[in-house]
């Protein structure tokens, strides 16, 4: 396949993926990657966000003639509209799963699509996974051609490279041949979208771009499989993904076909601790060390330097007097001077800590106000996430500590029964607890399971907020 483009040699590989040949540890992998990006996007549906994005998609959507379930609702929706509402879900709380390298939320676009089409298509639950471990694996290799490449010139990988990966999940899920997955590759290049503009004001767009990856991979597979031609070349072309994004620098189109099939990138992914940024969640867990040490005192606290890679800073500490003070939820989730405030006051940062309430806080204020920072030159970002912080006391006093690895990275990795229990905390919000234990069975019986019907019957639960 020497002669073969980037898009030949991905859709032959996502065309052969079998469940049962796949690496045990890759099988372990996917369910657990599935099954938090289903607590992730369960938690979502009481947010105003969701409401609102209900609203707009639901007469769009064929409400009753659908087959691709609306996760936390009695609904079904024809399947580009399910994934793209599921897929705004799965990424709302930016709780969601994310590989380093390439610097992209990976499941989140993956998860719905695939999930949507086997619905609609009735095949077994090995297939599904099967088909969601092809997607997370072209989704994260082509992100990896261009590690923080996207992030640096605007873009949002995870809708810009999700596109991609969502085409390949529900081609794999709809059986596709290599020749059709070739044609959903090359037009999903062409829906391929999503700026980080919503930094400058913390708005709702950066959801969207999940959703609508999810959408255009459905759209893509459905042209491919009916024979509607797109480009072979859409990564590495002339005008494909690479050079229109990025230019002629800073890329690697061959990284994304190196040692395929061998390699799986999928168990390079992370899995998220905190609803926040994932740049900044080693200075979260440095805020935590420090708190917990003998004779730590908020209120004598003067300053808090941090450490992090130049390349994070316009993302997470720029502009910092808007850093400091953060509007929204979304702001607060990309300010490294709220989080690590919001650690070293309250001692945990979870969804709770992103409401307007929280965000009021004074004595979180008052603190995000004294964070600042500075560029490390020994960061491995984007390989890690990792940070450090150093506190200064009103003594003279200054205490250090520094992550670097962040939780929840492969090297760092969150224990299993840890993603079980963030599953469970994340239902909580608006199941009680047997609902949620029966979606926690009927994902683990997927490996097992000759159709999709008990998945079904568990996530058509309508969500009801839980009382706090």
């Amino acid at each position: 396949m020497s002669n073969c483009t980037a898009s030949e040699k991905l859709a032959a590989f996502a065309a052969s993926v079998q469940y049962d040949a796949l690496p045990e540890s890759v099988q372990q992998k996917v369910l657990l990657h599935l099954l938090d990006t289903l607590g992730v996007g369960l938690a979502a549906t009481v947010e105003e966000f969701a409401m609102r994005a209900r609203a707009a998609i639901a007469p769009l959507a064929g409400r009753g003639r659908g087959r691709a379930s609306v996760w936390g609702a009695s609904s079904s929706w024809q399947t580009p509209w399910a994934a793209l509402f599921n897929g705004m879900l799965a990424h709302g709380l930016d709780f969601d799963d994310t590989h380093a390298e390439a610097v992209l939320h990976v499941s989140t676009t993956v998860v719905p699509a695939a999930l949507a089409v086997a619905e609609a298509t009735a095949i077994s639950g090995r297939e599904l996974l099967a088909a969601i471990a092809a997607g997370m694996e072209v989704n994260a290799r082509i992100g990896i051609a261009a590690p923080g490449g996207f992030h640096d010139r605007g873009f949002h990988p995870t809708g810009v490279c999700g596109a991609y990966g969502a085409a390949v999940a529900a081609a794999r899920a709809m059986r596709l041949d290599a020749s059709a997955m070739v044609h959903a590759l090359g037009l999903a290049g062409s829906q391929a979208a999503g700026t980080l503009e919503f930094l400058g004001d913390g708005s709702w767009s950066k959801r969207l771009h999940a959703g609508w990856a999810a959408h255009a991979g459905i759209v893509a597979a459905q042209l491919g499989r009916a024979g509607f031609v797109g480009p072979r070349a859409t990564l590495e072309g002339r005008f494909g993904l690479y050079r229109t994004h990025l230019g002629d620098g800073g890329w690697d189109a061959s990284a994304v076909t190196h040692d395929l099939g061998q390699n799986w990138r999928v168990l390079e992914i992370s899995l998220k601790p905190y609803p926040a940024c994932h740049m900044v969640h080693a200075h979260i867990d440095a805020a935590r060390v420090l708190r917990e040490r003998p004779g730590f005192r908020v209120d004598e606290i003067e300053s808090i330097e941090a450490d992090i890679h130049e390349r994070a800073v316009p993302v997470v500490c720029e502009p910092l007097e808007a850093k400091r003070a953060p509007r929204t939820d979304y702001e607060a989730k990309f300010s490294l001077p709220y989080v690590v405030a919001s650690m070293l006051v309250r001692g945990h940062v979870g969804v709770a800590d992103f409401t307007p309430a929280a965000i009021a806080d004074e004595a979180v204020r008052a603190l995000a106000a004294r964070v600042g920072y500075r560029p490390d030159a020994s960061s491995q970002y984007p390989r890690y996430f990792d940070g450090g912080l150093r506190i200064r006391f009103r003594n003279g006093d200054v205490w250090e500590h520094r992550e670097p690895i962040n939780r929840g990275h492969p090297d760092k990795p969150l224990g299993r029964d840890e993603v079980i229990e963030k599953f469970r905390g994340n239902v909580a919000r608006v199941w009680q607890e047997e609902e949620g234990e029966a979606l926690l069975a009927a994902v683990q019986a997927l490996p097992r399971a000759k159709s999709l019907r008990q998945l079904q019957r568990a996530l058509r639960v309508p969500a009801r907020p839980q009382p706090s």
